[in-house]
């Protein structure tokens, strides 16, 4: 009976195991905000990762961090050098550090980040400031995303269908800094229609507009945070930034919070009857917005909660940069600690590492009643395993041989 026992323990324990590494490593059971605990040591880590980059010449370092930095300006990617700037500490040598601090320290406004961004910036040749200085401001003056066009071009209105609709001077409003990425509702009405006869249409950017454009306009703290995520998937899936497995991920979220089996029904009742298109954007407007499921909509509001936070830690731009790494919530969880951990020093971080800089962040772990359950059922398999052992143990120790009868 005890043989049974103890090797029934023996497999039991390692599956035991295996799911409590799983949960509490995997990321499901991660708190969507990250502690301080959690930031502090990934900033470490951040750190600890920058200089494993630099080479381990000092007389080397310099050129490698002036060549980073110059390579991201090339690449038009102003945070990604900006972040290069911020890991100078990290990336020069003992010596240069030390004059590099004195002239952060020197500096009287801006974060720690900043004032090092600053001093790091004039250790560079003129040329290369000047070139930094120039793409700031480009960027500064870009109030949203440069948008790539579908391949047909019929996602960008021109001048003239501009001019000759008048829907379109109404749109106006919809078309600011926050919904440029959305498009239009006139847009979404010419493309819900096409979806709907059967043309090649992208469902999940046809579903992102729809839940962007559908609660446009209310004036909702929440709304404008899951407009503003919205519109930075929108931009990352028409530049073909999302991997497949997050493709998949969005398309389930985006099914449930728009399902096809009430969105249909609705748009086909909108298309129904000939109308002008301010009536027809209205009243596809309309439709979207009793399609959509409460429910499904409140799951998907948590991870645009995560790509809203990562948007403004850093830019809408760099958050596609980060996004584009993204297979699971859970990876949306460690990018979001990333860019928490280090602004655009995350942006950095995954120009030079890609996925692997997704290792850096140390969520910790989160002891869920299931975790401790599992936990405890361990524990305990092991406790009833060494009182197996010890028992049979002391069975056989104490077993004496019979003594043979004498002849």
């Amino acid at each position: 009976m005890q043989a049974v026992i103890f090797n029934s323990l023996l497999i039991l324990m390692p599956v035991i195991g295996a799911q409590i590494l799983g949960g509490a490593f995997s990321g499901a059971t991660f708190s969507d905000a990250p502690s301080v605990e959690a930031i502090d040591q990934t900033r470490h880590n951040m750190d600890e990762a920058f200089t494993a980059m630099a080479p381990r010449n000092a007389a080397d370092k310099y050129k490698f961090w002036h060549d980073i930095v110059s390579r991201e300006l090339t690449a038009r990617d102003v945070t990604a050098a900006r972040g290069f700037l911020m890991t100078a500490p990290q990336m020069l040598s003992r010596d240069e550090v030390k004059e590099l601090m004195v002239a952060a320290n020197a500096e009287v406004t801006g974060t720690e980040d900043e004032r090092i961004a600053m001093a790091a910036l004039r250790k560079l040749p003129v040329d290369v400031s000047q070139r930094f200085a120039a793409a700031l401001g480009s960027a500064r003056n870009q109030n949203t995303l440069a948008e790539p066009p579908e391949e047909n071009g019929e996602d960008v209105p021109s001048e003239a269908a501009t001019e000759e609709d008048p829907a379109a001077e109404e749109e106006a409003p919809v078309t600011e800094a926050r919904f440029a990425l959305l498009g239009t509702h006139a847009d979404l009405a010419n493309h819900s229609e096409r979806w709907l006869e059967g043309d090649r249409v992208d469902k999940l950017v046809l579903k992102i507009t729809g839940i962007g454009l559908a609660q446009a306009g209310q004036p909702d703290a929440e709304i404008e945070t899951n407009i503003r995520a919205l519109s930075i998937l929108k931009s990352a899936r028409r530049s073909r930034r999302i991997t497949p497995e997050f493709t998949e991920y969005l398309t389930d979220r985006l099914d449930d919070a728009l399902p096809d089996a009430a969105l249909k029904p609705a748009l086909e009742e909108a298309f129904a009857e000939l109308a002008t298109t301010k009536v027809r954007v209205e009243r596809v407007r309309a439709a979207y917005k009793s399609a959509i499921d409460p429910h499904g909509l409140a799951r998907l509001e948590t991870d645009l909660a995560q790509i809203d936070r990562i948007g403004s830690l850093t830019n809408p731009s760099a958050a596609v940069t980060l996004v584009e790494q993204v297979k699971d919530s859970a990876d949306l969880r460690r990018v979001r600690l990333i860019a928490e951990a280090g602004g655009d020093r995350s942006v950095a971080l995954v120009k030079q590492m890609g996925p692997h800089a997704l290792r850096i962040a140390d969520t910790g772990v989160r002891w869920t009643r299931e975790l401790v359950l599992q936990f405890m059922g361990l524990t305990a398999a092991g406790l009833v395993m060494f009182w197996v052992t010890l028992s049979t143990f002391r069975r056989n120790f104490h077993r004496r041989p019979r003594l043979e009868a004498p002849q």
